[in-house]
């Protein structure tokens, strides 16, 4: 018959499927499929779900799927199909589909396969990491709590100057395209919010929408943050931060979400970090102090929180959560402290507030607090009275408020109830209140009377993402393995009212889950369970160990899922030792994490989660090298898609560049600078009664003869031991006050040198001696200025010695031509050009005033965007340029008219003027600089990477110490790809370079060059460059 002869194709394919010949097999299913009678509907399903067997070992998923569905249409019931389309569904991501096929055949079998119970429990794992990406990396001592209305109304109203939260009290001005969330944010339609953002942003148009568009990526932002997913909102919120059309507004805003991200992430640096970026945007901003505020107050420096939540209180003294903040930050300060006095002022205002508030979550918030603090004091009735009232007036807030003010859950446990049985009580108040109960019974170690709660939890929801959530704090803490797979089927049995299975209720009858005696679901494995099997349910016990803080008990089980797995199953037995290691680091058995770590990345080197293990590991034990290696490879794997990876290896390189950066400090021999940089700071100072003593040389003393001489002949290295041989000789205390010079020029050259301490030494020194000479004191008072300015950026100190100066001789041009300097740097141009007149009127003749004052003068033209006087500026530059013709002015001038001209895009009038230079001083040294910023204006001018070698390896040619010739070298060899000679010529640099801050600055661009030589030798050119545009570093 035909159905015979159907058959016959059957067999013959499942022998050619053993065989592994599944194009044969699926050729002999296909004929058993055409010739089977229309009317076999379960013969026909078997055939189906046999050939979705061979397309499944050929990877041809979408075949199987179709096959595995045509099979299900066929005969609903058929396990085989549903447990294998599962597994493809669960292999392409769809874990939510993969999820209902699994209890369909779960409920089929009546729940007695525990291993499709166990493939549930995966499958849910996952959906639960999908859904709520922070839970499953959560601290075991902290409690993620779902996003119910109230709490995220707490949120949006905790931001009091949000820019697209504010646009609802002007409905007029909404833009249209932004018209559909904000609707729904006005409607409470809260859970629409991030894909209606999201259909906006991934339209064709968005490219196109004016810079208003930035508001619908901040939304969402602000939606992800909420529902604690903190990849995509750093995503988004560094879109935001990078964009060019931000404005002031938003990107405070922006920062302010950012810096809340790095806190729950665990990263306050970063987060402090945003908030003081943010302050200098706005430093009026309320909002700044606000959450500032908040996590001072989280890690318990009261003080800080307290400054800060008045400084949000002045600058918005509506802001009512501020307001509270305030008087809770003062009364836990005046608990701390035993200040009473300050207890009774905190308490009376909160009094005055009571009946200040009449909206439900201002008034119920002002009364928890109240509330809470009566506690705190032992006033138990009043506690009582408006913890009730709290609770009357609106429980759903009221259960939040709970948390937010940190109340004592055990103490708080009979409102909770007693707000679960209002009236009033919304079903999601009903879910908060259930999850306060599930933590006080979590901490009490009730566990079966959390999974009583949790099954209570279960009948309320009407989502499946509720039902998801409360079935992932249902795993929480249970370690009794019966209970375990109870909770799974109790999850099961309620899912399946989602998707309409008629008969979940019946088939859970055969079951008797519940009694002490054996059950299906618990009984032992048959005896043909394979090691494979057996050691994954070993690692199933490990997991719930795990989950339950029993560390050891996790090791135990782990060691015995090691043991018994086949070796040639690798991927599963890199896992095994990947769980292990977890458990390890939780006992910080760090040297055994790395082992069981190494030993899962050996079996697969792509187990992402044992190298971000290791990395940590690494991290905590000082090995910071080995754990950016293992961070970078990390980022590559996830394809640069996961934001907290690449900040993590930010963290990692910045703590290695600090690192590098103090251990070559602790052993670096000071360098003096270049020629020319000595040469213009000697005649910066065109009244210093030192270097004057050159133009005079038959004034010079017979014991000054030797340190000025070297000066002379530039031997500066040798200044600085002349001048300790004269000051440490007998005679010193009985030569002449002209000695004191002596100690002048050797503190300039400490300060040169960049010995602080000891320039400072000896200009205290001199400014303590009363026979210095003015011209002396003076001179000593200006360096001393300048050593404030750089080596302790004190411009309050610096400016009182200015002050100093002026009150000895307010006609002393140096004074003012250095202060110019300071406003220069400062900023403040007008009173720069000031100062540097001021210099010019008292020394007519004073060369670098007369420089700077004209560079001033440009400045402020291109400040105020004046194209009539920057061009004057630059022609009376010029007029400079060929009035100082004689060294070091003369380069001087040419490094300031290098920035012009690039300024200016006149990069021919540059060279013109760099030819005239090279022209007359071919040989001298000071010509380094010269063609060192002749390489710098090509870098604008010209992608010629060549000549820009050229002008670079010149400068180093005339000298060999020019540390900035290396580095801009290397990053000439890192475009053309030659990353070896790149670290080659920043190590050689690092040689060279004379301060912390250029060390820091030459070590990151070296330690992020090793990444990239990394990365090119473990993985090719396809990611060459990729960290050093993460960093935004001028390498590529």
């Amino acid at each position: 018959t035909p159905l015979q002869t159907a058959q016959k194709y059957k067999n013959a394919g499942n022998v050619r499927f053993k065989l592994g010949k599944y194009n044969e097999a699926i050729a002999e299913y296909n004929k058993a499929i055409d010739i089977c009678p229309k009317e076999n509907v379960e013969d026909l399903a078997i055939f189906y779900q046999n050939r979705a067997a061979a397309y499944e070992q050929l990877k041809r998923y979408n075949s199987v799927k179709a096959d595995c569905t045509k099979a299900l249409e066929l005969n609903p019931k058929y396990v085989k199909a549903l447990l294998r389309r599962a597994r493809i569904l669960e292999q392409l991501g769809d874990f939510e589909a993969a999820l209902k096929d699994i209890t369909i055949a779960c409920i089929h079998e009546n729940f007695s396969d525990q291993v499709s119970l166990l493939k549930a429990d995966m499958i849910l794992e996952k959906l639960v990491e999908q859904h709520f990406p922070k839970k499953l990396t959560d601290r075991i001592d902290t409690f993620f709590l779902m996003p119910t209305m109230p709490f995220i109304e707490i949120n949006i109203r905790s931001f009091s100057k949000d820019p697209i939260l504010s646009r609802l009290e002007y409905p007029e001005n909404i833009p249209e395209f932004i018209k559909k969330p904000l609707q729904a944010l006005k409607n409470r339609e809260y859970h629409n919010i991030i894909s209606l953002c999201t259909e906006i942003i991934e339209s064709p148009k968005f490219d196109i929408l004016p810079p208003s568009k930035l508001e619908v990526l901040l939304l969402r932002a602000t939606f992800y943050l909420i529902w604690q997913n903190y990849d995509a909102a750093i995503h988004d919120l560094k879109v935001i931060l990078s964009s060019e059309d931000v404005c002031d507004d938003i990107r405070v805003n922006a920062l302010i979400k950012r810096a809340i991200v790095y806190i729950q992430i665990e990263i306050p640096e970063m987060a402090f970090k945003d908030f003081e970026l943010a302050l200098i945007i706005n430093p009026s901003c309320s909002d700044i102090y606000y959450y500032r505020g908040v996590v001072y107050k989280e890690i318990r420096e009261l003080s800080k929180a307290k400054h800060d939540f008045e400084k949000a209180v002045e600058y918005n003294p509506n802001f009512s959560m501020a307001h509270m903040q305030k008087w809770y930050a003062n009364y836990q300060f005046a608990l701390l402290t035993e200040n009473i006095y300050l207890i009774e002022i905190t308490v009376r205002d909160v009094e005055k507030a009571l009946n200040k508030y009449s909206n439900s979550p201002e008034c119920v918030c002002c009364y928890v607090l109240y509330a809470e603090m009566m506690f705190r004091i032992q006033q138990y009735q009043k506690a009582d009275t408006y913890f009730v009232k709290a609770i009357e007036k609106d429980p759903d807030y009221a259960i939040d408020y709970f948390l937010l003010w940190n109340c004592n859950l055990i103490y708080i446990e009979k409102y909770v109830m007693k707000a679960l049985k209002s009236d009033k009580c919304s079903v999601e108040g009903k879910l908060r209140g259930f999850e306060v109960l599930r933590i006080i019974e979590i901490t009490r170690g009730n566990i079966e009377e959390v999974i009583k709660l949790i099954d209570m939890a279960l009948t309320c929801c009407r989502t499946f993402k509720e039902l998801l959530y409360m079935y992932s704090e249902s795993s929480i803490k249970i370690c009794d393995i019966k209970l375990r797979f109870t909770q799974i089927v109790h999850f099961l049995r309620s899912y399946s009212q989602f998707i309409d299975i008629q008969n979940a209720e019946e088939s859970d009858k055969h079951i008797s889950i519940d009694s002490d005696g054996p059950s299906k679901v618990l009984s032992p494995v048959a005896e043909s369970e394979t090691s494979l099997q057996k050691a994954q349910k070993y690692e199933n016990e490990g997991n719930i160990y795990f989950k339950t803080e029993k560390y050891n008990e996790a090791i135990a089980q782990y060691t015995k899922a090691i043991n018994i797995c086949p070796k040639e199953n690798k991927d599963k037995l890199a896992i095994f030792y990947q769980s292990r290691a977890a458990a390890y680091e939780q006992l910080k058995k760090y040297s055994s994490v790395k082992a069981d770590c190494t030993k899962a990345l050996e079996l697969n080197p792509k187990n992402i989660k044992a190298m971000l293990c290791r990395a940590r590991v690494l991290e905590r034990t000082g090995d910071l090298e080995a754990a950016l290696k293992d961070m970078t490879t990390v980022c590559i794997y996830e394809e640069f898609s996961y934001p907290t990876s690449l900040i993590k290896v930010e963290i990692i390189l910045k703590k290695l560049v600090k690192q590098h950066t103090y251990e070559n400090w602790a052993n670096k021999k000071l360098l003096m600078p270049n020629k020319l940089f000595i040469e213009c700071y000697i005649i910066s100072y065109s009244k210093d009664p030192v270097f004057s003593k050159l133009r005079c040389p038959e004034n010079i003393p017979e014991f000054f003869k030797k340190p000025l001489q070297a000066l002379k002949d530039t031997k500066y290295d040798d200044v600085i031991p002349l001048c300790t041989e004269i000051i440490e000789s007998p005679e010193f205390n009985t030569l002449p006050s002209t000695k004191l010079e002596v100690l002048l020029l050797r503190a300039t050259f400490y300060s040169l040198l960049g010995k602080s301490s000891s320039a400072f030494q000896d200009l205290e020194c001199i400014l303590n001696i009363e026979y210095a000479s003015d011209d002396v004191k003076i001179n000593a008072l200006l360096k001393m200025a300048g050593l404030y300015l750089k080596f302790m950026d004190d411009l309050n100190m610096a400016f009182i010695n200015f002050e100093l100066a002026i009150n000895i001789n307010p006609h002393y041009s140096d004074i003012y031509y250095h202060r110019g300097q300071t406003y220069m740097h400062m900023g403040k141009l007008n009173k720069a050009k000031h100062d540097f007149e001021k210099a010019l009127e008292y020394n007519p003749n004073f060369s670098m005033a007369c420089i700077q004052k004209c560079y001033t003068d440009y400045r402020i033209a291109m400040l105020n965007k004046d194209v009539r006087l920057v061009e004057a500026a630059v022609r009376a530059f010029e007029k400079v340029f060929e009035k100082y013709t004689n060294l070091p002015e003369y380069a001087f001038c040419y490094q300031y008219y290098c920035k012009m001209m690039s300024e200016t895009r006149q990069y021919q009038k540059a060279h013109i003027y760099f030819t005239k230079i090279i022209k007359k001083y071919p040989k001298d040294t000071s010509m380094s600089s010269v063609y060192l910023q002749r390489a710098c204006l090509q870098f604008d001018w010209s992608s010629n990477s060549e000549s820009k070698a050229e002008y670079l390896k010149k400068a180093i040619e005339l000298d060999e110490k020019c540390s900035f010739a290396y580095k801009l070298l290397g990053i000439v060899e890192m475009k053309k790809g030659n990353i070896e000679e790149t670290i080659r010529l920043f190590d050689k640099a690092l040689v060279y370079c004379r301060t912390i801050e250029e060390l820091l600055h030459l070590y990151l661009l070296r330690d992020t060059a090793r990444i990239e030589l990394n990365i090119k030798n473990q993985f090719g050119k396809k990611y060459f460059g990729f960290f050093s545009r993460y960093l935004g570093l001028q390498l590529l």
